[in-house]
Parts: C-alpha cells; structure tokens; sequence
C-alpha cells in the first residue's frame, strides 16, 4: 500500500532540475503541493508531483486532488494570460471559480509529473471560458473546462 512506496528506489522526476520553478500557492493547495510553474513558449504551464501524500487507497493520485490540480491549472492560466496583457499598474487579476469540469482519463501513479496545459477559449466582461488537459508524458489523464468570474481585488 501507500507506505510501502519508496522514493529513494525509484527515478523520481526533480522539477527545479528540469526548469520549472515552485509556484508559490494558498495553504489548502500546499497541503497537495508544492505547484511547479513554467513558461513553453507563450503558454503557462503548472505541474504537480504524485507523492504518497497525494494517493487514495487504489495507490494512485486521489481524483480530488487531481481536480485540485486541474482548477490552479485553469485558474493559474486566467491569472497569468490575464495580468500579462494589462499595464503594470493595473490592479491585480482576481476570479473565482464558477463552473469545473473534470473527465479522468487515467490514472496518475506515484511518482508522476502531472502537467496542466490550458487556454482561455472565451472572454466577456466578468466571465472567463477555459479549458485544457492534464498530462503525464504524453498521455493525457484529464480534460478540462472551467468558467471563472473576475472579481474586484479585495481592498
């Protein structure tokens, strides 16, 4: 079972190793986390390693901790896509989420680097339409749509 993983006899992917920096994240995503973050190109990308600590008692990633995953993967794209496009001084992006939905495709095994690949599909003047995939490899193991609602910051 999940205690009889050993990281240290497996090949465990290293994010910082391969590029990716820790995003920094509220206290209910760390307890999941650390969320990793990198750039291809114009497009954000968000990454989550499958650690014990993310498994449910079939020994693979616990599907609420993938849709987890999949909403800061979503809502990490509106924020990032977003505050690139206005002025510096503009007040910061905020939004919640409206609408997740989440298709497991697979399973993500211990050890995994799952990655969220997304994209702003539509925009009006208070919602955001996005979708996406999480991927390990090649493979995807989710797809991916969501509506977020732009929020005035706080004060």
């Amino acid at each position: 079972m999940m205690n009889e993983l050993d990281p240290v006899s497996e090949k465990v992917f290293d994010p910082a190793e391969a590029g990716w920096r820790r995003r920094l994240s509220n206290p209910f995503c760390e307890l999941i986390g650390p969320f990793w973050q990198k750039y291809e190109g114009d497009q954000f990308l968000l990454g989550l390693l499958c650690t014990p600590n993310t498994l449910n008692n079939a020994n693979v990633m616990h599907g609420g901790c993938l849709a987890t995953f999949c909403d800061q993967a979503l809502g990490g794209t509106l924020f990032e896509t977003l505050s690139r496009a206005q002025s510096p001084d503009a007040p910061p992006v905020r939004s919640v989420t409206v609408q997740l939905n989440v298709q497991f495709l697979a399973a993500v095994r211990p050890f995994d680097f799952v990655i969220g690949r997304c994209r702003i599909t539509r925009q009006t003047r208070t919602l955001v339409f996005l979708d996406g995939l999480a991927e390990v490899g090649n493979e995807a193991v989710a797809s991916l749509q969501a509506v977020f609602k732009l929020v005035k910051p706080a004060p």
